[in-house]
């Protein structure tokens, strides 16, 4: 319960969580979140504290902590519509966070692509780079590795080239395309870019 940690210790203990998950690996944390932030005289209540209320982050704030800790993909795996309190017109719910801490293998070009399924005509991740619908869009192959694994599940084709190249250091611009020719005829992974450098 995140929200039984004192404010000033609560980064830090996201970054411990980070620091013990195996690259790669997964995180799911389960907490109550508001809707606004909480203010400092309801902070102060010890019953609201007991109550898992004072100590409430703000549900935009929770997914920033996981953002600053080094975490990827993070998301709202479930938002409960039902709320758990309302006090001074402050929404108190729980949610759960998912977030992938990333492999540390370097930002490499082989000639990987992806193509982002859509609906939206483009999509950003948290870096700033950019997914067109339907492009072929250039990645290193770290971020292909992550693109086309389980966290984006089904958001993602993999477009792996036919002869991966010579890998040089990833110096492609954000939402640079992937060549048809270098994945022409190339093996498809489709279960679910950009580098995470």
């Amino acid at each position: 319960m995140l929200n039984l940690v004192h404010d000033s210790d609560k980064n830090q203990l996201i970054r411990e969580i980070f620091r013990v998950v195996k690259p790669g690996g997964r995180a799911a944390i389960s907490d109550i979140v508001s809707d606004e932030i909480v203010p400092k005289h309801l902070k102060d209540d010890p019953k609201l504290w007991s109550g898992c209320i004072s100590g409430a982050v703000q549900e935009h704030e929770f997914l920033q902590s996981f953002l600053a800790a080094g975490f990827v993909a993070v998301s709202f795996d479930k938002w409960e519509v039902q709320l758990w309190q309302v006090v001074e017109d402050i929404e108190f719910r729980s949610v759960t966070v998912i977030a992938v801490k990333p492999n540390d293998e370097p930002c490499l070009d082989k000639g990987h692509a992806v193509l982002y399924r859509g609906p939206f005509a483009k999509a950003y991740d948290d870096k700033g780079h950019v997914f067109l619908r339907g492009r072929r869009m250039a990645v290193c192959k770290r971020s292909y590795n992550l693109l086309t694994g389980a966290a984006y599940a089904d958001q993602f084709i993999g477009i792996a080239p036919v002869q991966e190249k010579t890998p040089q250091s990833w110096c492609h611009k954000p939402g640079a395309l992937g060549t048809v020719s270098e994945t022409k005829s190339s093996a498809h992974k489709a279960e679910s870019g950009s580098c995470y450098c």
